[in-house]
Protein backbone atom coordinates (compact mmCIF):
# COMPACT_ATOMS: atom_id res chain seq x y z
CA UNK A 1 0.00 0.00 0.00
CA UNK A 2 2.56 2.39 0.59
CA UNK A 3 3.94 2.37 -2.92
CA UNK A 4 0.94 4.56 -3.95
CA UNK A 5 2.23 7.22 -1.41
CA UNK A 6 6.02 7.28 -3.50
CA UNK A 7 6.29 10.54 -5.21
CA UNK A 8 8.51 10.27 -8.11
CA UNK A 9 8.23 13.13 -9.89
CA UNK A 10 8.91 15.54 -6.62
CA UNK A 11 12.54 17.22 -7.67
CA UNK A 12 13.87 17.55 -3.83
CA UNK A 13 13.40 13.68 -3.36
CA UNK A 14 15.16 10.83 -4.89
CA UNK A 15 12.83 9.48 -7.18
CA UNK A 16 10.75 7.34 -5.06
CA UNK A 17 14.43 5.59 -4.65
CA UNK A 18 14.96 6.16 -1.00
CA UNK A 19 11.61 4.83 -0.42
CA UNK A 20 11.82 1.79 -1.86
CA UNK A 21 15.00 0.92 -1.06
CA UNK A 22 14.18 1.19 2.55
CA UNK A 23 11.10 -0.60 2.21
CA UNK A 24 12.82 -3.32 1.02
CA UNK A 25 15.06 -3.36 3.94
CA UNK A 26 12.81 -3.17 5.96
CA UNK A 27 11.19 -6.57 4.25
CA UNK A 28 14.33 -8.44 4.62
CA UNK A 29 14.99 -7.49 8.40
CA UNK A 30 11.53 -8.63 9.30
CA UNK A 31 10.77 -11.80 6.38
CA UNK A 32 14.61 -12.74 5.04
CA UNK A 33 15.97 -16.28 5.39
CA UNK A 34 19.10 -14.44 7.51
CA UNK A 35 19.49 -13.89 10.81
CA UNK A 36 21.29 -10.24 9.78
CA UNK A 37 20.73 -7.64 7.57
CA UNK A 38 22.85 -5.09 6.31
CA UNK A 39 21.79 -1.98 4.93
CA UNK A 40 24.21 -1.26 1.83
CA UNK A 41 21.64 -0.01 -0.89
CA UNK A 42 19.54 2.64 1.47
CA UNK A 43 23.43 3.65 1.80
CA UNK A 44 24.10 3.76 -1.57
CA UNK A 45 21.09 5.65 -2.81
CA UNK A 46 21.62 8.56 0.48
CA UNK A 47 25.61 8.48 -0.98
CA UNK A 48 24.15 9.54 -4.74
CA UNK A 49 22.37 12.44 -3.34
CA UNK A 50 24.89 13.41 -0.35
CA UNK A 51 28.45 12.69 -1.86
CA UNK A 52 30.01 13.01 2.01
CA UNK A 53 28.25 9.54 2.81
CA UNK A 54 29.17 7.86 -0.84
CA UNK A 55 32.33 6.31 0.58
CA UNK A 56 32.89 4.08 3.24
CA UNK A 57 34.93 6.95 5.97
CA UNK A 58 33.32 7.30 9.11
CA UNK A 59 30.73 9.93 9.40
CA UNK A 60 28.51 11.42 11.79
CA UNK A 61 25.38 9.17 12.12
CA UNK A 62 22.80 11.79 13.34
CA UNK A 63 23.46 13.94 10.43
CA UNK A 64 23.10 10.51 8.25
CA UNK A 65 19.57 10.24 10.33
CA UNK A 66 18.34 13.57 9.39
CA UNK A 67 19.69 13.56 5.91
CA UNK A 68 17.41 10.02 5.76
CA UNK A 69 14.73 11.36 7.06
CA UNK A 70 14.49 14.46 4.67
CA UNK A 71 14.68 12.70 1.73
CA UNK A 72 12.00 10.46 3.11
CA UNK A 73 9.91 12.57 3.36
CA UNK A 74 10.36 14.24 -0.16
CA UNK A 75 10.23 10.91 -1.53
CA UNK A 76 7.02 10.76 0.65
CA UNK A 77 5.38 13.84 -0.08
CA UNK A 78 2.09 14.06 -2.42
CA UNK A 79 1.81 17.76 -1.91
CA UNK A 80 2.45 19.00 -5.61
Amino acid sequence: MYKRDINTKNPLGMGGKLALSYAELIKEMWQGSSGRTAPHEVKRVVGKRVTKFSGFGQQDSCELINYVLDLMHEDLNRVI
